[in-house]
């Protein structure tokens, strides 16, 4: 286990992606997350694709290293619990909609009375003020609210979502971060705080048109290429297509120099950048053409790199199982799955690398797996204890 967040005791209280994600990011480090779940159906992620065995993998990578407990928080007794956790807590990650915790009682004000060291994360759709603050909201949304879907696509066709949950994982990783940075505030000062992190704030913080389109209202989707920098997308020839970046004046004029148009290297019209984009169709067509020169992209690929060129093969998803760089650092990995027979599936791995504190992927809970234990370690509950709070409903009832 590593060292780094050993002895910090997280309450997530999240669901679906964001929260979830920043709360595992603990657990990797050393944190001891204890999930709280919905009775009978748990977290919403229990219910994604794929599965193996009828369990989630997606969940189980999500969630993995925390401890499960079912509360009902409909219930006095559930609440009541929660609130005993908080009190031997360090943080709580919750993704409600704003307001929701406090109509519970349980939001910062109200639990910081019973721990005034505790650090709270509220990850949300659109953040705790403002006037979207009470609409629902997903990934999707956010990229869609942020300028971000509306810069993705081509000029002739319809803004476009971003293939992975984007503005889940920059939520996730900036209230990972926000904290870690509480926590060291906390050791400096002994004062716990509040924070109020979004998805739309957070995809929004990564969109670098936002200062060019306020400057040029024209700025709109420009397909596999940039509206500020060039040649810098993805460019076809035989067999394939390549990412590849030449945008400073040295790589500019390495890739001249092996197409044999050494004549644009100084050209007024092509040597900066800046003067690239406004001829970007003239030198697409320049680099496809040298491209379509080689029987495969394996080839070009090849040279492109032995002279220091920025590129890369389109890898698929596939591709990534045997890529490898990501198998060489870890970021394709085994995910250890006790509870299927399989005994592990493959993932993605831990993508921060320490070198005095490296994390470590733990194993995702079952549903509820832990309820008896918690009350036990931590709450000191015995079975008699245990029942009666079964009795009167605190972990759900049918």
């Amino acid at each position: 286990m590593s060292e780094l967040f050993k002895g910090i005791r997280v309450i997530d209280f999240s669901n679906n992606v964001a929260g979830p994600v920043a709360a595992t990011m603990l657990a990797d480090f050393g944190a001891e997350v204890i999930k709280i779940e919905k009775p009978f159906v748990g977290d919403d992620s229990r219910g994604f694709v794929p599965f193996v065995e009828g369990k989630s993998v997606m969940f189980m990578w999500l969630n993995r290293g925390k401890k499960s407990i079912v509360l009902d928080m409909k219930s006095p007794e559930g609440k009541e619990i929660f609130k005993s956790f908080v009190r031997k807590a360090d943080v709580v990650v919750e993704s409600f909609r704003p307001g929701v915790m406090e109509r519970l009682g349980l939001n910062y004000e109200e639990l910081k009375k019973i721990n005034p060291k505790l650090i709270m994360c509220s990850a949300s759709a659109f953040g705790q003020t403002g006037p979207y603050r009470q609409l629902p909201g997903y990934d999707m949304i956010a990229q869609a609210v942020s300028g971000v879907m509306a810069i993705t696509g081509y000029p002739d066709g319809p803004p476009t979502k971003i293939g992975p949950s984007l503005a889940d994982y920059c939520c996730a990783f900036n209230a990972f971060g926000a904290i870690a940075s509480s926590l060291f505030y906390r050791e400096k000062t002994g004062i716990g705080q509040y924070i109020d992190v979004s998805l739309a704030d957070s995809i929004l913080a990564i969109n670098d048109h936002v200062e060019i389109g306020f400057q040029d209202p024209n700025v709109s989707r420009n397909g596999n290429h940039h509206v500020m920098i060039g040649p810098y997308g993805v460019f076809s020839g035989n067999n394939g297509s390549i990412a590849l970046g030449a945008v400073n004046e040295n790589l500019w004029a390495k890739l001249c120099k092996l197409m044999g148009k050494e004549e644009y290297i100084d050209h007024p019209d092509y040597n900066n950048t800046g003067k690239r984009v406004k001829v970007l169709d003239s030198v697409i067509e320049m680099i496809e053409t040298w491209l379509k020169t080689f029987d495969s992209m394996v080839e070009a690929e090849k040279i492109l790199k032995e002279n220091g060129i920025p590129c890369a093969k389109i890898n698929t998803v596939q591709d990534l199982k045997t890529d490898p760089h990501y198998l060489a650092r870890g970021m394709i990995t085994e995910l250890k799955t006790p509870q299927l027979s399989v005994g592990s599936v493959k993932t993605r791995g831990i993508h921060i690398k320490f070198s005095e504190t490296p994390g470590e992927m733990g194993v995702s809970p079952e549903l509820g797996e832990h309820t008896d234990e918690l009350l036990r370690d931590i709450l000191g509950l015995d079975d008699e204890g245990i029942n009666e709070l079964k009795a009167k409903g605190a972990f759900g009832t049918k």
